[in-house]
C-alpha cells in the first residue's frame, strides 16, 4: 500500500469550506435584515472539536465586529463539566474574540421566583400557592428541571389535580409531604423511569445509547436488526413527557433524562449492549451511501470497546469499520476524528494481528501515523512508526511511516537529519543525490531547461501517469527533500527538482511532478529570468489537474504565488496563499499549510494592509504552528512579524525561548536571515546607526547560503538593504562599499520593475532618489521622489 489516501476525487477541504459558507451566510443575513441573527447552542460541555471550530470561525471573524453586523451568539454549558482545558473554555479565554463577551451564571431559583413560576403555571395568586411552592422548594432546591418533573409527577399521582367544583387547582399537602423523594434530580428521573413498563424502560435505555436525538429511520432499522418493538414503546415514553417526537426524530425532553436512562444500565451490560447494537447496524451499512449508519455503528462499537467482543472474528470486523470511518473523516479533512477512528481500530486488533491481518494492520497504522503528523502529535507518530518498522518485512511497506517521520524531523530543529534520512532512503531505492551540489545552481537550471526544450507544454501536460508504486513513493521523498534542501542546501535543491522532472518525463507524471516544475520555475526566476520562471509556475499549476491529484497543491500554490507576485499585482496575489493553505490542509500537508499561512501574513504586510489586521493574521499563524508543534516555522514567523509589533508600538517578545528554538536560530540560515533583517529593519526605521550597520552586515553574510527559491521577501529585503546602504554611505567611512551595495539593490529592483511595475516601480524610483541624494544631486533626487509618489498613486501602492 504505497498511497493510503485516495486523492483522485480531488479531495477538498469540505470542513473549512462549510465553516466559510456558514460565516458568509450569517454575515449576509445579519447585515441585510433589521432583526439580529441569534445562534443558540446548548450543552457546549459536550461539543467536539469540529463544532467548536465552527463557532470559533464565526466569533473570531473580523466581519462580525463591524458596526452594521447584527449577530448574537448564546452558548450554554453545564457548570463543573467543562474544565479549564476544555475547547470552549480555552476559546473564551483566548482574548481573540472580536465581539463583546458576557458571562452569565444561572443559579437555581430562589423561593420567591419558584412561587411566581408555580403561581403562573396554576393560574393562582402567589398567596395561594405559597405553601405548595415552599414544599417544592424544599424538595428541589429550586432546580428548574426538578421542579417541572416533580409537578408532573404530583399531577400523575393525583396529588396535584384540577377541582371542577372549585374551578381551580388543588393539592394535598400532607400526602405530598409524606412522599419519600430522592434529593437529586438524577435519582428522581431514574425513579420515574423505573415506574414504566419493562418494554418502555428497555427501549429508553436503548435509545439513550445513541445520544440525545435519534432519527425514527435509525430506530426502525435497529428495530428490524434486533427484533424488538422499539417504536411503540418509545411512543409510550412520548406520552409520559420523557421524549419529544418531532421532525421524524425522537428527542429526550432533557439531557438529564437521557443520562438517567443511560446510567440505569450496569456498565458491563451497557458495553455488551452497545457492541451488539453496533454489530447489528454494521450489517446494514454495506453501501457507500450509508455513511451516517456507518458512523453510528462505529461509535457504538468504540464506546463498548474491545472488551465487549464476543467472538474473535468480530475484532477484524470492528477494526475494518473503524478504517472505513477514518477514511470518511479524512476525506472531510477532519484528521482528529480520523485519528480517533484509526486508534480505536488498532485497539480492536488481536495480539497476532500482524500475522493474521497484515494488510489491515498496515493500513490502520500508516493512516494513524499520517493523522498524528497532521495533528502535531509527534509522540504517537513515533510509537506507530516504530511498530510498523519492527513488524513489516518488505522495505516498500516501511516507506509511508519513514516519509512521515522525515516530515516530522523537517519541522523541528532536526532539518539536517530529515534531509539525511531522505537521502539514505532514496539511495536504497536506486536514486543517488549526494555530491551533485558541486555542479552549481546555474548549470543545473540550464541542463533542466535544455531537457524541457524538447517538449511542448501540451506534450508535458498530456504525459502518461506514473504507475510504478515504488517510484511514486520515491517521488514523494524527492518532493520533501526539495522543500528542506532549498532552505539549507540551496546549491543541491535545483538538482532535486531536475530529478523530479527527469523521472516524470521518463516514467510518467505523479502527484509530486508539479512540485518539480514549480521549484524549477522559482529557481529560474531567482537567477533573473522572471518571465521564464513564471511560465513554468503556470505549467505546474496546470499539471495539478492533469495528474488527477491535489496532493501537492498546497506546495505548488505556495511557491508559485511567490513568483507570481513578481509579475501580477501584489494585492491580487495575497489570497492565493489562502487557497494554498486550504489545499494543504485538505491533504494533511501541515508543513505547506504553515508556509502558506506565514506568507499570507508577510504578503499582507508588504501590501500595506492595516497593521492590526496583519498582526491578527500573524497571531493566527503562530497559534496554528504552536498547536501542531511546527517549531521551525513558529520561530521564523516570530522574527518576520517582529517589525509589525514595533511599528504598532508594542514590544511583544516570546515569554520563553526553548533550547530547540535557540538551536534553530543558531544553525538554520533561513531563520537567521529573517532574524537579522528584522532587527536591521527596525533599527533603520528608528535610525539607530550602530545597530542597523551590525545587523545588515550579519544579514548579508547569511543571505548567500539560504533559500534557492525566489520569494517576495527577497525584493523587499533588497529594497531596504538599498535604502540602508545609501544611508550608511552618507554616514560611514566605508562610503564606497555601501554605495556599491546600494547600487546592486537598485539594479535588482530595476530588473523586477520590468516584470511588475505595479509592485516595484515606485521602489526603484525611491532607490534612484536615495542614490542621487547620496551623490548630492538634489534636483535629480527631488524628481525621483516625485516619480515614486506618482507611481505609488497610479498603482495603488499602500506600503513599502
Amino acid at each position: 500500500m504505497m498511497n493510503p489516501i485516495n486523492h483522485d476525487d480531488d479531495c477538498i477541504n469540505a470542513q473549512r469550506r462549510l465553516q466559510y459558507l456558514l460565516r458568509q451566510l450569517v454575515e449576509v443575513i445579519s447585515v441585510t435584515f433589521a432583526a439580529p441573527v441569534i445562534l443558540f447552542l446548548d450543552d457546549l460541555q459536550w461539543a467536539d472539536s469540529s463544532s467548536i471550530a465552527a463557532v470559533n470561525h464565526l466569533l473570531l471573524t473580523e466581519g462580525f465586529n463591524s458596526y452594521n453586523t447584527r449577530f448574537f451568539f448564546i452558548g450554554c454549558n453545564r457548570e463543573g463539566e467543562s474544565n479549564s482545558t476544555h475547547l470552549w473554555t480555552t476559546m473564551c479565554k483566548s482574548g481573540l474574540l472580536h465581539a463583546k463577551l458576557t458571562n452569565i451564571q444561572l443559579e437555581c431559583m430562589v423561593g420567591d421566583t419558584l412561587n411566581t413560576m408555580v403561581s403562573e403555571t396554576l393560574c393562582l395568586s402567589p398567596r395561594l400557592t405559597r405553601t405548595l411552592s415552599s414544599i417544592i422548594y424544599r424538595k428541589t432546591k429550586g432546580n428548574p428541571l426538578f421542579v417541572s418533573r416533580l409537578m408532573l409527577s404530583f399531577n400523575k399521582d393525583g396529588l396535584l389535580r384540577p377541582s371542577l367544583s372549585r374551578g381551580r387547582w388543588e393539592w394535598d399537602e400532607e400526602k405530598i409531604l409524606s412522599q419519600k423523594l430522592p434529593d437529586d434530580v438524577a435519582e428522581f428521573l431514574t425513579h420515574s423511569i423505573e415506574k414504566l413498563p419493562e418494554d418502555v424502560k428497555s427501549s429508553l435505555c436503548i435509545l439513550s445509547c445513541f445520544g440525545a436525538t435519534s432519527s425514527i429511520t435509525l430506530i426502525e432499522m435497529l428495530e428490524r436488526a434486533l427484533g424488538n418493538n422499539l417504536v411503540d414503546s418509545l411512543d409510550v415514553a412520548v406520552s409520559e413527557g420523557l421524549l419529544d417526537k418531532k421532525d421524524d426524530q425522537y428527542r429526550f425532553s432533557h439531557d438529564r433524562i437521557q443520562e438517567a436512562a443511560y446510567d440505569m444500565m450496569n456498565v458491563l451490560d451497557r458495553c455488551e449492549f452497545q457492541f451488539s447494537y453496533g454489530m447489528a447496524l454494521a450489517t446494514l451499512c454495506v453501501g457507500e451511501q450509508e455513511d451516517s449508519i456507518l458512523l453510528t455503528a462505529v461509535n457504538q462499537l468504540n464506546m463498548a470497546g474491545p472488551e465487549a467482543v464476543q467472538h474473535e472474528s468480530q475484532n477484524a470486523i470492528a477494526a475494518n469499520l473503524n478504517l472505513r470511518a477514518g477514511k470518511k473523516a479524512m476525506a472531510m479533512s477532519d484528521f482528529e476524528a480520523a485519528y480517533s477512528n484509526f486508534d480505536h481500530g488498532i485497539s480492536f486488533l488481536r495480539k497476532k494481528h500482524w500475522k493474521e491481518h497484515y494488510t489491515l494492520s498496515l493500513e490502520l497504522f500508516n493512516l494513524a501515523a499520517k493523522c498524528a503528523l497532521t495533528n502535531g502529535d509527534i509522540v504517537s507518530l513515533n510509537l506507530l512508526s516504530q511498530q510498523v518498522l519492527r513488524m513489516t518485512q518488505p522495505f516498500e511497506d516501511k516507506l509511508d511511516v519513514l516519509y512521515y517521520t522525515m516530515c516530522a524531523l523537517a519541522v523541528s530543529s532536526k532539518l539536517p537529519e530529515s534531509i539525511e534520512k531522505g537521502l539514505d532512503i532514496l539511495s536504497k531505492l536506486g536514486i543517488e543525490l549526494r555530491g551533485c551540489e558541486s555542479r552549481g545552481m546555474a548549470a543545473c537550471v540550464q541542463e533542466t531547461t535544455d531537457l524541457l526544450s524538447a517538449f511542448t507544454d501540451d506534450e508535458i501536460l498530456n504525459t502518461r501517469r506514473m504507475t510504478d508504486t515504488t517510484m511514486i513513493m520515491a517521488m514523494k521523498f524527492l518532493g520533501k527533500l526539495e522543500t528542506g534542501m532549498t532552505q539549507i542546501m540551496p546549491e543541491t535543491a535545483p538538482y532535486v527538482a531536475q530529478r523530479i522532472i527527469q523521472l516524470s518525463v521518463d516514467h510518467g507524471m505523479s502527484p509530486v511532478s508539479p512540485i518539480g516544475f514549480v521549484h524549477f520555475g522559482s529557481y529560474m526566476a531567482k537567477l533573473g529570468d522572471i518571465r521564464g520562471g513564471y511560465k513554468y509556475v503556470k505549467l505546474a499549476l496546470s499539471l495539478l489537474d492533469k495528474v488527477g491529484s491535489r496532493e501537492s497543491a498546497g506546495e505548488v500554490i505556495c511557491f508559485g504565488t511567490q513568483v507570481r507576485a513578481y509579475v501580477e499585482p501584489l494585492q491580487a496575489s495575497i489570497d492565493y496563499h489562502n487557497e494554498g493553505y486550504a489545499a494543504a490542509m485538505s491533504s494533511g500537508d501541515i508543513i505547506q499549510a504553515a508556509v502558506n499561512i506565514m506568507f499570507f501574513g508577510d504578503n499582507s504586510f508588504r501590501a500595506g494592509l492595516n497593521l492590526q489586521t496583519v498582526q491578527k493574521r500573524y497571531a493566527q499563524a503562530t497559534r496554528f504552528m504552536e498547536e501542531r508543534k511546527l517549531v521551525i516555522f513558529k520561530v521564523q514567523s516570530q522574527y518576520v512579524q517582529d517589525p509589525v509589533f514595533k511599528l504598532i508600538g508594542t514590544d511583544e517578545q516570546p515569554k520563553y525561548v526553548s533550547a530547540e528554538e535557540q538551536t534553530i536560530l543558531a544553525t538554520n540560515n533561513s531563520v537567521r536571515t529573517s532574524y537579522f533583517f528584522a532587527r536591521a529593519y527596525v533599527s533603520f526605521v528608528y535610525r539607530s546607526y550602530d545597530d542597523t550597520k551590525e545587523n545588515v552586515e550579519k544579514y548579508l553574510c547569511c543571505i548567500r547560503d539560504t533559500w534557492a527559491n525566489l520569494f517576495l521577501s527577497h525584493a523587499f529585503q533588497a529594497f531596504y538593504v538599498g535604502l540602508i546602504s545609501f544611508w550608511l554611505a552618507r554616514k560611514s567611512r566605508d562610503e564606497h562599499q555601501w554605495h556599491e551595495r546600494g547600487s546592486q539593490s537598485k539594479l535588482a529592483l530595476r530588473r523586477w520593475a520590468e516584470s511588475s511595475q505595479w509592485t516595484f516601480e515606485n521602489k526603484l524610483y525611491l532607490l534612484e532618489a536615495e542614490e542621487s541624494f547620496c551623490n548630492n544631486d538634489f534636483e535629480a533626487a527631488k524628481a525621483y521622489y516625485e516619480k515614486a509618489i506618482s507611481s505609488a498613486k497610479i498603482h495603488k501602492v499602500r506600503g513599502c
